[in-house]
């Protein structure tokens, strides 16, 4: 999937990302609203660079279909993301 192509409506726009633990060992994380400032895939393509300012970025792990997607509905668009290896989850709210 253009990753870049798919999510550049949203540059520019407040994003609402969630990090969710699921071994379970560290405490629920707060949402994080952030504006979307620039989208990059690194150079391995293993992960997309959403930027928050031009030094600061969430690296969120792109590992095939199966493990990512994008989704829209109603309620907006979201980005699902699990790193299987970290146990983590990423959702990243677009458009809410």
């Amino acid at each position: 999937m253009k990753w870049e192509e798919k999510l550049s409506r949203w540059l520019g726009s407040q994003i609402e990302v969630h990090i969710e633990d699921q071994a379970g060992l560290d405490p629920v994380a707060s949402p994080k609203k952030m504006k979307l400032e620039k989208i990059r895939i690194s150079e391995d393509q293993d992960y997309m660079q959403m930027y928050m300012n031009e030094h600061q970025f969430l690296a969120i792990p792109l590992r095939g279909e199966e493990h990512t997607s994008l989704i829209s509905s109603e309620q907006g668009t979201i980005l699902r993301s699990a790193d299987i290896a970290a146990q983590l989850v990423y959702k990243v709210h677009f458009g809410f």
